[in-house]
């Protein structure tokens, strides 16, 4: 049988019609499963003050810090750090501003590989958003192009899928499964969706609120621990947690002793600034550090005393404690919670800057010193203390 171009041309198009009917009806089938955060009740509520306390949560010393000097060469350098991941006998530090670079070091702070970079060809991305790790690959979400690339441990390009909506993070699970976090859209307007190894959405979650805009940039919006996936996207009053198969099982509320910002800036965050109603209240300005033993570090911006503070919580017993950042900070407390380890402690980070604020800076070991003066970074690495005195 012999077709006309005409006949190839409309053969064409209703394949092309039949292609995006099948999406469609995948999309509905997939929008009939929302879940909505008030079919969980609470499982409890952080009370969040920005008071100084009694609390030994922040302080360290010599003894319960190590600092690993980040020996950055020409393959891992970068600029900034806006995500670390410890996995696998691993840093992998992620710049999603500056130099837009994904590398890893070992736990002594030796130079492993690098992942990508930037441009638009294959194993490129242009805005490395959100990181993931499992035992065979690096995954990075290019938030960008909608790409989600992998790579060897050692830095290798192994392919890249297609991520059908606007995303800013996400979770491997079990059976192959991934989770994100979706920007607000007319075709779903959810906050969470679980999709399967193919990236084809399964379930929704969490519808957003109307209106929804956002405008605050949450670095972190998924965090892994004993206790699940916690999923946080500032300046939101709720955490939510979700088990390793995609399923949500509870949510925890925030409750800051000056109260939250203004409603507005929930819904639309730029504007509210814009029109000056950020002028009181509370926010997390990021997911919160938390340790197996519930232990939650946070960093918290306080409108009403104009300042951001370091904030550590133990929820079994209340007790806190709150340091304002550069304001009489030790080199030894926790000044910048990335991430923590399976040895239940608290990663930070020190560069020049934010060690030059510390009264204490030129008390540390000289090699350290040299290090931050030459424009190395280092990894703080605390031992918390969960007694109260």
């Amino acid at each position: 049988m012999v077709f006309s171009n005409r006949n190839k041309i409309c053969l064409f198009i209703i394949a092309i019609l039949i292609l995006a009917t099948a999406c469609t009806n995948r999309m509905k089938q997939a929008s009939r499963n929302d879940i909505s955060s008030s079919e969980f009740p609470a499982v409890d509520t952080l009370f969040i003050s920005t008071e100084y306390s009694n609390s030994k949560l922040l302080d360290g010393d010599a003894s319960t810090t190590d600092f690993v000097i980040l020996q950055e060469d020409d393959n891992t350098m970068f600029a900034d750090i806006n995500q670390i991941i410890d996995a696998f006998g691993k840093y992998f530090i992620v710049d999603t501003y500056s130099s837009r670079r994904v590398v890893s070091f070992d736990h002594n702070g030796k130079p492993v590989a690098s992942y990508g970079k930037r441009g638009n060809g294959p194993g490129e991305y242009v805005a490395p958003w959100d990181v993931e790790v499992s035992s065979e690959y690096v995954y990075i979400l290019d938030i960008s192009r909608r790409k989600l690339l992998k790579y060897s441990h050692r830095g290798d390009y192994a392919g890249c899928q297609n991520v059908p909506f606007d995303s800013r993070g996400f979770a491997l699970l079990e059976n192959s499964k991934v989770l994100f976090n979706l920007e607000p859209s007319e075709e779903t307007n959810c906050q969470l969706c679980v999709t399967d190894s193919g990236l084809n959405p399964l379930s929704y979650m969490l519808p957003y609120p109307d209106g929804y805009v956002g405008g605050w940039a949450t670095d972190n919006v998924f965090r892994k621990n004993d206790n699940g996936i916690s999923y946080y996207c500032s300046p939101s009053d709720t955490i939510y947690r979700i088990d390793y198969n995609g399923n949500l099982i509870g949510k925890r509320l925030l409750k800051f002793e000056k109260g939250s910002i203004h409603a507005s800036a929930k819904i639309d965050f730029l504007a509210a600034e814009q029109r000056g109603k950020l002028t009181r209240g509370m926010h997390l300005l990021n997911n919160p550090v938390e340790l197996s033993n519930g232990i939650c570090f946070m960093e918290v911006t306080d409108y009403s005393d104009e300042g951001t503070y370091v904030v550590a919580l133990n929820p079994a017993n209340g007790m806190h404690k709150a340091k304002k950042f550069a304001e009489h900070m030790s080199i030894y407390d926790v000044v910048i919670p990335c991430t923590s380890n399976k040895n239940n402690q608290v990663i930070s980070y020190l560069n020049q800057m934010a060690a030059d604020k510390c009264y204490d800076f030129n008390i540390m070991p000289d090699s350290l010193v040299e290090a931050l003066n030459e424009g190395n970074r280092l990894l703080a690495i605390y031992s918390s203390h969960d007694s109260i005195e």
